[in-house]
Formats: C-alpha cells, sequence, structure tokens
C-alpha cells in the first residue's frame, strides 16, 4: 500500500530526529551525505517543516546543567551548487576558510579569564562543559593581554562578556590515540574524529580526555563588538591576538577566485591534519552582517559550500602498501569494483597505518566508502569484520629497510630506498617537462648506476642512453636534447620539482606572488608565511624546513647549468588559455598529473559540462553519466586521454 504524502512527511521527519540525536550522541548510523540527502527529500516535499529548522539537539545523554546562549548559535545555511553560492556572494568581498568537522562550542571570557564553556546545543542554551575544556590546550585559560589591551577604548565593565565561538575537533594522529585509550576504559568504540568529540562532550566522567582535542576560533561577541570590527578580517586579527588557532582563510573577491580556492581546497583536501568537510564563506564587510540579519535558523550573512558526495558498501580484496618520496608507506585497499560519481572504483585509500590498526582493516572485510565529486575515494567505516589482525608490514615494500612507527604513519628512513629515489626523480623529471625519459627509462639508468640523485640527470651522456635497451642513436639524441632544454625552469615548476612535503603548485603559486624571487623565498621565516593569509604554522615550518634542506641540491643544479625564471610564465605563452576541461570516470594516467600539466599550461579544469566546455575527458565512457549525457546534449566532444595528451603535445609544437 503506497504512502500518502503526509505519511512520508512524517516518516522522513521522524528518521531525521532519530539520526540527528545519534549524531549529537557521538553514534551515527548513516553518513553526513546521506543524512543531507533526507533533508532534501523533506524539503522538495514540506519546505518550511518545523525539523528543517531545529538547530543543533539536546540529547538524552548530557545533563540538565543547561546554560543560556545570551546571542543564538545557529546553523549554516549549506549550497553544493557553484552558482548559488556565487549569486549568493553578488560580487562582494568574502572571506573564504575550512568548514572544520567538529562540535560547535562557546567561550565565555571575564576580566580576560575564561569562565565558561559550552556546546551549541538547542542553539538557544547549551550543555555546560568547562570542566572537559580545561584541558583543551588550544582553548585559552586566559586571553592575551596584546587583545585587551585593544579593547581597552571600550570601557568593559568587569562583568562584561567576552564570548568566543568555534569548533572543537580531534586531530587525525591524535584520534587512534584516544580510541585506544577509551578501549582501554571500557568506553563505546568510535567510529571517526568528529564522534568522537560528540561522544566525549556527552559524558559525564573521564573528562581528561578532552586533553586529546583542539580547537580553532571563527566569531566573538562582546558589548560593542558590531560597531568596534569593521571587517571580519579585523575579527581574525583580534582572535589570533587573543591567543587562538584560526583555520587557513583567504580574502576573495572575484568568481574566478572563488573557483579556484574551491578547487585547491578540494585538491589540497586529504593533506590536512583534521577533518574538512568543506567550505565557510563570510561577508568581509560587517555592516552587510547587520544589513542581511539572520533567520531562525542560519545567518544571510554566512555560508557553508560542500561537495556532492555518494556513498557504498564493497569487499576489500587485498591492502597494497607503497611508498612515497617523502617516505610514509601508506595502504591502499582493491576493493571489488563499486560504481559511484561516475567512476568505477576499484581503489581506496585507508588514510595510514593508525586507520588500518584501529579498525582492523583486512581482506574480505566488508566497508563502506565514499567519494565526493572527483576527490580520491575515502574509506568511511567497517560494515561487517572478519576475526584477526591486521597484515602490518615491518619492512619497507621498496627496500626492506626495517619500518619505524611514528604517531599514526609507517616511516622508511633509508634515503636510498628505490621507491624514494624513483619517486623524487620522477617528480623533478615532470615538473621541470623532460619529455621521453619515462619511469622505465629512469630505472634503467638507475640499474646501470648512472643516476642516483636528481643532479645526474644533467651529467648523463648520449652513450648512457645508448647501453638502455632498445635506445638508438634518434632517441638518445631527443632524450638529450630534452634535458638541456629542461635547463631554463620557472620559479614555480622550479619549487615544485624540489618536491618539499606541505607543498604543491598552488602553495608555491601563492607564495611567488609575494616572494617573486627565488632568493627572497629562501630567505623567508616561518613567521614570514604564517603572516600571509591561509597560512598555518606546520605548513610554513614545512616549507621553510624543506627550502633549507634543499639548498645544497640547489646549488649542485646551478653549477651545471640551472637556470630560473623570474616569471612563471611571459606573455603569450600559455598555450592552452581560454579552454575548459572536465575529467570523469576512469583515467589510465594519475588524475592530479592531468589537472597540473593543464593548469601550467593555461587551461581550466571544471567539475560540471557547460556551452563553455572544450572537452569532456575519460578513458572509459562505457557507462553513461550524467556528465556525458549532458555534454552530448550540448554538443560538447568527448575525448579520451591519448586524444587530451596529443592535443597538448601538438599545441606546445606550434608555440615553438
Amino acid at each position: 500500500m503506497s504512502q500518502s504524502k503526509e505519511e512520508l512527511i512524517e516518516k522522513l521527519a521522524c528518521e531525521i530526529l532519530r539520526h540527528k540525536a545519534l549524531y549529537y550522541e557521538g553514534f551515527p548510523e548513516i553518513s553526513d551525505f546521506e543524512y543531507d540527502a533526507l533533508e532534501e527529500k523533506l524539503k522538495a516535499l514540506d519546505p518550511g517543516h518545523k525539523v528543517l529548522n531545529l538547530v543543533g539537539f539536546e540529547t538524552k545523554n548530557i545533563s540538565k546543567n543547561k546554560r543560556q546562549h545570551k546571542t543564538p548559535m545557529l546553523s549554516l545555511a549549506k549550497t553544493y551548487d557553484v552558482k548559488e553560492l556565487l549569486s549568493w556572494q553578488k560580487e562582494k568581498e568574502i572571506v573564504a576558510t575550512h568548514k572544520i568537522d567538529g562540535n560547535s562550542l562557546s567561550l565565555i571570557y571575564k576580566k580576560g579569564e575564561l569562565v565558561l564553556a559550552k556546546t551549541r546545543g538547542n542553539g538557544e542554551e547549551g550543555e555546560d562543559v568547562t570542566g572537559k575544556i580545561l584541558w583543551v590546550k588550544e582553548c585559552p585559560k586566559k586571553l592575551q593581554e596584546k587583545s585587551l589591551d585593544t579593547l581597552s577604548i571600550l570601557d568593559l565593565a568587569d562583568d562584561d562578556e567576552i564570548e568566543v565561538r568555534g569548533e572543537l575537533y580531534c586531530l587525525e594522529e591524535e584520534f587512534p590515540r584516544l580510541a585506544e585509550k577509551m578501549i582501554a576504559l571500557g568506553l563505546p568504540e568510535a567510529s571517526s574524529p568528529r564522534n568522537i568529540v560528540a561522544g566525549i562532550l556527552s559524558r559525564k566522567n573521564h573528562i581528561h580526555l578532552a586533553r586529546y582535542f583542539n580547537f580553532f576560533a571563527f566569531e566573538v561577541i562582546f558589548k560593542g563588538s558590531s560597531q568596534f570590527f569593521k571587517t571580519e578580517m579585523a575579527k581574525i586579527s583580534w582572535l589570533r591576538d587573543a591567543g587562538f588557532s584560526y583555520p587557513p582563510y583567504k580574502l576573495l573577491l572575484k568568481e574566478n577566485d572563488i573557483k579556484e580556492y574551491l578547487f585547491a581546497l578540494k585538491e589540497e583536501i586529504d593533506s590536512h591534519s583534521y577533518g574538512i568537510d568543506g567550505a565557510v564563506f563570510n561577508f568581509n564587510d560587517l555592516t552587510s552582517h547587520e544589513t542581511l540579519g539572520e533567520t531562525a535558523h542560519h545567518p544571510r550573512y554566512k555560508i557553508s559550500f560542500k561537495w556532492q558526495g555518494e556513498t557504498g558498501k564493497t569487499k576489500i580484496q587485498k591492502i597494497i602498501w607503497s611508498t612515497s618520496r617523502f617516505g610514509t608507506v601508506t595502504p591502499v585497499a582493491q576493493v571489488e569494483p563499486t560504481y559511484l560519481s561516475d567512476a568505477t572504483i576499484t581503489n581506496v585509500t585507508l588514510h595510514n597505518l593508525a586507520h588500518v590498526k584501529l579498525f582492523k582493516l583486512k581482506a574480505h572485510d566488508e566497508i563502506e566508502i565514499i567519494r565526493s565529486g572527483e576527490v580520491i575515494p575515502k574509506f568511511l567505516r567497517v560494515i561487517k569484520q572478519l576475526p584477526g589482525e591486521p597484515l602490518i608490514p615491518k619492512e619497507c615494500p621498496s627496500c626492506g629497510s626495517k619500518l619505524k612507527e611514528e604517531s599514526i604513519r609507517l616511516l622508511c628512513e633509508n634515503n636510498l630506498c628505490g621507491a624514494r629515489v624513483i619517486f623524487k626523480i620522477l617528480n623533478w623529471i615532470k615538473q621541470a617537462q623532460i619529455d621521453d625519459l619515462s619511469e622505465k627509462r629512469l630505472i634503467g639508468l638507475i640499474e646501470a648506476r648512472k643516476v642516483s640523485h636528481i643532479e645526474d640527470l644533467y651529467k648523463l651522456t648520449k652513450e648512457d642512453f645508448l647501453e638502455l635497451p632498445m635506445t638508438k642513436e634518434k632517441l638518445a639524441t631527443k632524450l638529450m636534447h630534452n634535458i638541456e632544454g629542461s635547463k631554463k625552469i620557472s620559479l614555480v615548476n622550479f619549487l615544485c620539482a624540489l618536491g618539499i612535503e606541505g607543498a604543491g603548485k598552488t602553495t608555491w603559486l601563492h607564495l611567488t606572488k609575494v616572494f617573486s624571487t627565488l632568493e627572497d623565498l629562501l630567505k623567508a621565516t616561518p613567521e614570514d608565511l604564517i603572516s600571509l593569509d591561509g597560512f598555518a604554522e606546520k605548513t610554513a615550518e614545512q616549507i621553510t624546513k624543506g627550502l633549507k634542506e634543499n639548498k645544497n641540491l640547489m646549488e649542485k643544479l646551478f653549477a651545471l647549468g640551472i637556470e630560473v625564471e623570474k616569471r612563471e610564465v611571459t606573455d603569450g605563452q600559455v598555450p592552452l588559455e581560454g579552454l575548459v576541461f572536465v575529467l570523469t570516470g576512469a583515467l589510465l594516467r594519475p588524475r592530479e598529473e592531468i589537472i597540473e600539466d593543464l593548469q601550467t599550461l593555461g587551461a581550466k579544469v571544471s567539475s560540471s559540462v557547460t556551452k563553455k566546455t572544450t572537452a569532456l575527458v575519460s578513458d572509459d565512457f562505457s557507462k553513461k553519466s550524467s556528465k556525458t549525457t549532458k555534454a552530448e546534449s550540448l554538443g560538447v566532444p568527448t575525448w579520451s586521454g591519448d586524444e587530451l595528451n596529443n592535443f597538448i603535445e601538438k599545441k606546445l609544437k606550434e608555440k615553438k
């Protein structure tokens, strides 16, 4: 018997309430994306339903130790559509930052000292969690004098409150430590860093476990604050002066700036040590905050953006451990083929050693995975598990050296490890654009002891290449010509080619706008980088340390004739400028490589097909995806990966 519309609405509302309660108690049964889908279904049937306007949730496990919020702690409006985001922005200056996957928290200070910490609760009142938060180092017990001196002109009374709001979260490296501690104490097993925070906050005992948490501030409220601060950027500056950490942020204005920010965030989302489930955008001009105001559910001057995801179930066939150029040995699960987000998934990242150990992942376990847009598929949770312990390698899968367990990672510390050497040199070859020097030929040169370091590439002779199998005079001459041609390299490509941990092309493009020469960049301190918009302390330290460690290599390369050009691209040297490509489905070459090549040559890579799309690219059009259907309806060409590579080569030859 089919359900009436009213019955369906009631069923959906009850289901949403149940999952909301489980979420805030720290034991969710479904993913965020599945929960969002339930809300979207209810919204389509009854846009004004009261369940959709609920802020937070009052859980049964929390005590009655309630504290009122003087200013309601609202939720955020969210969108999955870039066009909707741009329509909301209306060409106003906005501040973009990471959407932290944690729990909202309010900290109350009087005379500069922390007197109360409370959860968001139902938005009107939250739970007093002061005892737990006193264990959190990143929640200052006393505000820095510098920030209080700034407020001296306001003449705040002793009983006037300064409220700082933010997100309490658990770092990736702390999660397994805390999870193991909870198991040892006989507490319920945690399934994710986000859930573990909610679980600890809802407990009446074991408050010391909160010491594993961190805190990012994002808002400050006090009497007269709306007049005192003129911009969101000024507010961020005050929070940092007060002693709070703030997630990486960026000031944006143009449409392309916003699209590039989202693209870069999606590329780097897995490189951060805390959970990110999207981006938050906030109007910089605070007068617009007062003008726009709030609904009962969310502020109109702030919005979150998330990538629409799709989850699925599959089985692990086997786990493969591989060594990166930084020596980290990472696990990837080969899984039974699963179709998600327009692609057949056969490999899934298992994040790191700690995840494999904590969830006891092994062959034949049934797991849930997620893929958001074009992001690499990820493990979410275990559904069914076989008995036994996971198989953790003791020796490097490449060189056989004994591996070291460091926090959440497995490390090969052998600098001469074959995998580390090969990947480091291959990265240089790719960034320096040494055509025809393939991985197979490089391995041949390494085995022949002609190459063991990057600088050895520039000591090779034609005779060295002629010793390789299937290499004749013509190819050897061509390879030497390509190596010679790579000696002139743009500053951004040179920095990318060094392969410094924590920095990709987007990072270097940003830095070279501030430090226009290599000499200026080498003089930069971590403090110089932290002072720039969006640079976290860890990233700044990785970059400055990496540059120092590579100084010897740079000197050797310069002695061999390498010339770094001050400008990345000179006028007219962007052969693919104005072209837009969309990548979908299976690709024989790594997606990241294709994207980097296209961006280096001036092309744009988009996630959606429009009339402006130059071509939709895939190496498997056997399954008709929504992107393929749209491309056909708009008359957009579909290319294979080989067709794209040939097109790029042709354009480069025309330019020469």
